[in-house]
């Protein structure tokens, strides 16, 4: 495997407001308390230390939730973590996502993976203290379709259910067609069988997405002692429901979000905006936004209305049913979590940063933020064809026509570019203007225009030159088209795209493995990984 690390300026991908903080440019200084690296960890122990005294009842809680699991499936390093989480020297490395079908987009392994290797870095590094990767399933969220599809092997596979609700807590009992034509385009290698019997023991077997999510990403890394956690758990809302209460009594997170957003968006564009409730009430067919009335408070698109006092009673008897939204999730996460690290995509570490307030009027402790590694997979087929047109890993990112040219003026064995003789024939005709000049200052104008005639004519000679030079190779060409196309489908990174599985069929466990091997988010830079060329 052949790695090659590329800044993330040059792939043109990234916003300026990840560029920036990953530069710890001075605009975003107060929108953080330390930077993302090895040495802001023992402030940050320190801090979360004082913070978390719910340690007992997480971790029993976490255990009830993997009952059946642990049953059912040998997952003694996913025990093991659990029951660390009950001292106050251990601490949690996490990343958040939704439970898409299938694990969705490659990046949701690339986050996972960077969580599970920062996680091992800090228990190398920091041995007097234990450090848990944790996956925080975001199984409330309801964009089904977001969730409800992958890209694999060139075809979508979508899955038009009618349920409603909580993506998480949708039956899976309608999968089993969309399994199955899967499984066929899978293959039968050893590691094809494997992914389908994955696939069948957790989205055909378990009765709903995140029970399927949960058990999925455990047959890939359970070893690793990663502990998927489900926020969607009366226990775990328990400790979230005082700040529950002052969202729906005071509404006190539109006011401090929004006057960050005021900060932020004088510099870059924001990533979130706050309701006036950032609250949703949640069953097991709706989760709606709970909105403020005269007289009390209504479920949205529903009969649902409450008193003040009826929703305040009810937050603390069915806590269940209120779910956070995007700007009070991070905040349950770490009411629960003793985190000292997150992990997430671009989009995640700057709605963080923008959320840094409300984490200081609640006053609680604010955690380091990383970018999660991003990765560029080159099979050994692409990587063969990128040795023959002699490019590098970085001009990859280049567009296609620029790549296309390069090649072609390598293979015509001298450059197509007519630069040189424009700029002996420019020289020229400065010269002539000189000259002119001294004699009939009233020639400069048609010089001029003459130069500039010459000049556009060479340029059509070299659009000319360069098309038959195309034409000339257009098997070669079209190639070079079909693999940018592969590696940036619609002109976007491959991991916002393609499932992992079209890679875990072919390469089984070693494309984990090789990912443990080369990922890490303490390195700051985009990932390119290419397969050996035989």
């Amino acid at each position: 495997m052949k790695k090659v690390n590329i800044s993330y300026e040059r792939t043109n991908f990234f916003s300026k407001v990840v560029l920036d903080y990953l530069n710890e440019a001075k605009e975003l200084k107060s929108f953080y308390n330390l930077p993302p690296a090895l040495s802001s960890f023992p402030e940050t122990i320190e801090k979360i230390k004082l913070r978390h005294n719910n340690r007992e009842s997480v971790s029993e809680t976490l255990l009830k939730q993997h009952t059946r699991l642990f049953a059912e499936k040998n997952l003694g390093a996913v025990r093991a973590s659990i029951e660390l989480l009950r001292d106050k020297n251990t601490f949690t490395v996490t990343t958040a996502h939704q439970p898409n079908l299938f694990l969705g987009p490659l990046y949701v392994i690339y986050k996972t993976i960077s969580t599970i290797v920062l996680a091992k870095k800090l228990n190398e590094n920091f041995p007097n203290y234990r450090f848990v990767p944790v996956f925080w399933l975001g199984s409330e969220d309801h964009d089904k379709n977001e969730l409800n599809h992958i890209q694999l092997f060139g075809k979508t596979f979508t899955w038009n259910t009618a349920q409603q609700g909580a993506f998480g807590r949708m039956s899976t009992s309608s999968l089993r067609p969309w399994v199955n034509e899967i499984k066929l385009k899978l293959g039968e290698s050893d590691a094809a069988k494997e992914l389908a019997e994955a696939l069948d023991d957790c989205y055909v077997k378990e009765r709903n997405i995140g029970a399927a999510t949960r058990k999925f990403l455990y047959h890939f890394f359970a070893e690793d002692g990663l502990v998927v956690v489900d926020g969607d758990d009366r226990e775990l809302k328990k400790h979230f429901a005082p700040i529950v209460e002052k969202e729906i009594t005071e509404g006190f997170s539109f006011k401090t979000v929004s006057e960050s957003n005021e900060r932020f968006s004088i510099h870059y564009d924001t990533q979130i905006s706050p309701r006036e409730i950032n609250l949703f009430y949640l069953n097991d067919e709706v989760r709606e936004r709970i909105v403020k009335e005269e007289d009390g408070y209504k479920v949205l698109n529903t009969s649902l209305s409450f008193s003040k006092e009826e929703m305040i009673s009810l937050i603390h008897s069915a806590p269940e049913k209120f779910s956070p939204n995007v700007i009070l999730r991070p905040v349950y996460q770490e009411t629960i979590l003793p985190d000292v690290a997150v992990i997430g995509g671009g989009a995640e570490v700057t709605y963080w940063l923008q959320l840094k307030s409300l984490f200081d009027e609640l006053q609680q402790p604010f955690p380091l933020v990383f970018l999660r590694n991003s990765a560029l997979w080159i099979d050994a087929v692409s990587a063969a064809r990128i040795e023959k047109i002699h490019i590098t890993e970085e001009q990859l990112f280049n567009d296609a026509d620029a790549i296309v040219n390069q090649y072609v003026e390598s293979q015509t064995g001298e450059s197509i570019s007519l630069e040189d003789e424009m700029q002996r024939i420019t020289a020229a005709f400065n010269d002539a203007i000189e000259r002119a000049l001294k004699i009939e200052p009233t020639l400069k104008g048609a010089f001029e225009s003459e130069k500039v005639r010459v000049i556009k004519m060479l340029e059509g000679f070299e659009d000319r030159l360069l098309k038959a030079a195309k034409r000339k190779d257009e098997t070669s060409v079209q190639q070079i088209k079909n693999l940018k196309e592969k590696l940036f489908p619609s002109n976007s990174l491959q991991e916002r795209h393609d499932n992992f599985m079209s890679i875990y069929s072919r390469l089984g466990k070693n494309f984990i493995e090789e990912l443990k091997l080369h990922l890490d988010p303490l390195e700051k830079s985009f990932v390119v990984l290419s397969e050996e060329v035989s």
